[in-house]
């Protein structure tokens, strides 16, 4: 087991046990293919398998820190299928797109926490926070910026509007502004962003942003009451996973004692991403000598 395997499994070993063992075996039986092969694609994917047998990982690890986290990332969805597979029958285990990414998500932060644990520098405490806290930005301002771009585009056809590559360009500069307003100054080219994500171009499948959106301040809110409630969260985890479909993103947030229509519960995401921005702060921050004594 290398170093990058070794962090991962501890990572899921100290939130529960059971969970890294389950972790440990995805090695143990080599079910993650990570090898860097020619005409093998960059990523990572995550194959479930039902009837309680174990999910398969497919990786190109290249050993960069995005890649230890792409790992970890997967792993969680694997968590997910593991528990899952076993409470519920097929009609019911496909999860839905807001809470499928909860295992996966909810393992980088395990992760941070083991990394920054073990961090030695400076440096290195800054590439992980600058890791997590890339995607979290991403997810909030970005893809939050592409939700209101993708509104306004099935506005724009209800209004029977003809929607040329101007137009649409047009639909995407004013939904990234609404997010962004004059803090970013934008190359001009910039404008035909959108033509390069696949998430728009998928048949049958309307509003595939939101769900990234849901699921990054979702698993930072839950992150947040495992930090205040210690390991009597746990369980409270592995029931939300083991859910599958059989309940809704309302209905799981109510097992947990909170309300997602109400400001309370995103909030608690908020002040974790705000914890991670001031530890951020705190490593370039010059250091105060302390003061002589006469």
């Amino acid at each position: 087991m290398d170093g990058s395997q070794k962090r991962s499994v501890n990572a899921y070993m100290e939130f529960d046990k059971e969970i890294g063992g389950w972790v440990d075996e995805m090695y143990e039986r080599r079910h993650i293919d990570g090898q860097v092969r020619k005409g093998k694609a960059s990523g990572a994917f995550c194959a479930p398998w039902l009837s309680g047998k174990s999910a398969y990982v497919l990786q190109s690890f290249n050993a960069k820190m995005g890649d230890v986290y792409a790992q970890a990332h997967e792993l969680g969805h694997a968590v997910h299928d593991y528990l899952a597979s076993r409470a519920q029958n097929p009609s019911n285990c496909e999860t839905g797109s807001c809470i499928a990414e909860t295992g996966s998500i909810f393992g980088e932060l395990l992760l941070t926490e083991r990394l920054l644990s073990k961090a030695k520098t400076t440096e290195e405490r800054q590439a992980i926070l600058a890791t997590v806290l890339d995607e979290f930005g991403m997810a909030a301002f970005q893809v939050s910026a592409r939700v209101f771009f993708e509104q306004s585009m099935y506005d724009a056809i209800k209004q029977d509007k003809f929607l040329d590559g101007e137009t649409v360009a047009k639909l995407w500069v004013a939904a990234r502004n609404k997010i962004y307003g004059d803090s970013v100054e934008w190359l001009d080219a910039m404008k035909w962003e959108w033509t390069m994500k696949l998430h728009y171009y998928l048949a049958n499948y309307r509003f595939y942003n939101y769900p990234y959106v849901f699921a990054q301040l979702f698993v930072f809110a839950l992150y947040r009451l495992y930090k205040e409630q210690g390991r009597s969260f746990v369980p409270k985890l592995k029931g939300l996973l083991a859910a599958g479909s059989s309940k809704s993103p309302r209905e799981l947030a109510s097992d947990l004692g909170y309300r997602i229509t109400e400001e309370a519960f995103w909030e608690k995401g908020m002040k974790q991403a705000d914890e991670f921005i001031n530890m951020l702060e705190e490593t370039v921050r010059p250091k105060q000598k302390p003061k002589p004594r006469h």
